[in-house]
This record gives C-alpha cells, structure tokens and sequence, in this order.
C-alpha cells in the first residue's frame, strides 16, 4: 500500500517535471513569434497572461486527471524543475536554431524581393531621362505661373491701392 503510494507521487512528480517542460518550450514559441512579428508592450503583457492562463489550466487539468486535484508542494517544485531544466538545457539550443531559422528565411525573402526589384529597378532607370526631361518643363511652367500670380496680385492690391486713394480725395472734397 505505501509502495503503490510512493509510486503514484513518483509518478506525479515525473508527471509536473514534464508540465513545466511543456511550459518551456510553450513559451519559447511565444517567444520566436515576437522575434518574427515585433509587438508593442501592451500586446507583450496580454500574450504573457493569456500564457500563464493556459499553462495553469493545462497544470490543473494534469493534476486533477493524476492526483484529483490535490495541489502538493513536490508538483509545484516538480512544474518548476521541468521548467528550469528546459530553459537551461534544451531552450537554449532550440532558440539558437530557431534564430538561424528565421534569419535563413529573412535573407531568402531580402533575396526574392531584390530579384523582383531587378526589372522594376532597369524600367526607372530606363524611364529617369524623360522624367528628368519633364520635371525641368514642369519647373520652368511653375515659375511662369508664379511670376503670373505675383503680376496678377500686385494689379489688385495696387487697384485696392487706387480705390482707397480715390475714397480719400472724394472725403477731403466734400470737408472743404
């Protein structure tokens, strides 16, 4: 009877050291997903709850199937030691070579989009001498529509300029 119960706890606690595992390489996916896609700090805070959420109900679901639900020490020490045991050994080679992953298929897709650039870089360059062309024919009209407008607003501020002169004769007129 004590052997079948040390057994059983044995069990459980090989049980929690493989939960907090789980939990390890749970968060380094969440964690190569931020190396991928850059979040903002809000996002980061609701990722990490929604995280600890999950990883309690996948711990109690474990230890409610095994143990019934009676939370111990040893599976809490047990959850912590699988997890530690992860991050310290196998997360750190899973992250390295999920790094050189992801570089790989960064430097692929600069690559693709460079050779896509290609053609669209040959038909600008083809296309730059008649838009030099008329980008000049452009600037000289903007300058003759400028001078254009200047002549324009000087013939009515300088007509404003006559009709207030004109008011003013009429009023030293008629006070004499």
């Amino acid at each position: 009877m004590i052997n079948q119960l040390v057994s059983d706890q044995a069990a459980l606690f090989w049980e929690c050291i493989k939960i907090g595992i789980v939990m390890g390489a749970i968060y380094d996916l969440l964690r190569i997903a931020r190396k991928i896609i850059k979040h903002i700090d809000i996002l980061v805070h609701i990722e990490d709850i929604l995280y600890w959420v999950t990883c309690s109900f996948i711990a109690f679901g474990v230890l409610y199937m095994h143990n019934y639900a009676d939370i111990r020490p040893f599976s809490i020490i047990g959850i912590g030691l699988g997890a530690a045991m992860y991050f310290l050994t196998l997360s750190i080679i899973f992250m390295k070579i999920a790094t050189e992953i992801i570089n790989f298929i960064h430097a692929c897709i600069i690559r693709i989009y460079n050779l896509i650039l290609i053609p669209v870089n040959w038909i600008i360059r083809r296309l730059k001498i008649p838009v030099k062309y008329a980008n000049k024919k452009r600037i000289v009209y903007v300058e003759k529509g400028k001078e254009e407008a200047r002549r324009i607003n000087r013939k009515v501020v300088m007509g404003q300029a006559d009709i207030k002169t004109d008011i003013n004769i009429i009023r030293n007129r008629v006070k004499k």
